[in-house]
């Protein structure tokens, strides 16, 4: 009986140790399986992931990357004014003009030059405007400012219209499909007033898209090509001196003054004898006869008081 039951407990200690051997092997088995084929299996399962549809967690990214796209795009309108003083406004002009035909390819020009002033060798005084490349805006700031002796005055402002660039968007596409539905609604009228009520409608509708669209394009060139004014004064340190006098000149100014100041004092008598004059003298009159009666006052009271003096001596 006692070699019965010693062989059973090595029996059973010798099976719960291959137990554990199996699983041992089965482990140690399936760590090299893993190793050796699971970059292949990883890259299975990512073109298999890839095939699959596109959740919402992925649309969302995209919606994102779509909306960060248009915010660096964003549509700016940038207006620049430079007031400056230069020493020969006409070759500061002449440079101006140059460096805006230098853009010339990128669309840029000289909306407007006007001279004032200047005689002989005198400079006039200049003002221009120009549509330079949006891109370009800071560089030709820079450029003009570096031709002024002094600048008097530069100021840039910058105007975002992307918001209203994207509602026009919106109304037009808005307007064109209510405009394809008019011309639909027009090929199947039955009667004469159906007809007449769609053109009526459809009129309407092309003039909204016809205003929407110049808007769009005034914004969208405005933020393609920006404004630019200057200003040109000429520096008087090199201005020739005035050097002619001329007396037959200042004898006639000085004869313009004095029948100006005659006319001025006619004016003032013809304007005081008929609007002033007439209240006067009645005014005067009156004060004049105040006047007689308080002296005939104080004469009638001086009498008495030396009338009324011997009779208190007595």
């Amino acid at each position: 009986m006692a070699e019965q039951h010693s062989s059973r407990r090595f029996l059973s200690r010798t099976g719960l140790w291959g137990f554990l051997g199996v699983v041992l092997i089965v482990v140690v088995a399936g760590i090299v399986v893993l190793a050796l084929l699971g970059p292949v299996v990883g890259n299975v399962f990512s073109g298999i992931t890839s095939n699959l549809p596109m959740t919402s967690s992925s649309t969302g990214a995209g919606a994102g990357k779509l909306a960060s796209q248009q915010l660096t795009e964003r549509l700016i309108i940038r207006e620049g004014r430079i007031s400056m003083v230069v020493e020969d406004t006409l070759v500061a002009k002449e440079s101006i003009e140059q460096m805006v035909a230098e853009m010339e390819s990128e669309d840029a020009f000289v909306v407007s030059s006007t001279e004032l002033g200047g005689t002989g060798d005198r400079s006039p005084r200049i003002t221009m405007v120009l549509r330079i490349p949006s891109t370009r805006f800071g560089e030709v700031m820079d450029r003009l400012a570096a031709m002024a002796v002094e600048v008097q005055e530069r100021s840039e402002t910058a105007q975002d219209v992307t918001e209203e660039y994207v509602d026009l968007q919106a109304r037009l596409e808005s307007l064109e499909t209510a405009r394809a539905r008019l011309l639909a609604i027009m090929e199947d009228a039955e009667t004469t007033e159906d007809l007449l009520r769609a053109e009526q409608q459809l009129t309407e509708r092309d003039a909204e898209i016809e205003s929407i669209k110049g808007r769009i394009q005034y914004l969208t060139q405005s933020a393609r090509l920006s404004r630019i004014s200057v200003t040109l004064q000429p520096y008087i340190l090199s201005q020739p001196i005035e050097g002619s006098w001329r007396p037959a000149e200042t004898a006639r100014k000085a004869f313009e003054a004095l029948v100006n100041s005659l006319q001025g004092f006619g004016s003032f008598l013809i304007y005081f004898s008929i609007a002033i004059l007439p209240w006067l003298v009645p005014v005067g009159l009156i004060a004049y006869a105040a006047m007689r009666f308080a002296r005939r006052r104080r004469s009638a009271g001086s009498e008495e008081g030396t009338s009324e003096t011997p009779s208190r001596k007595e």
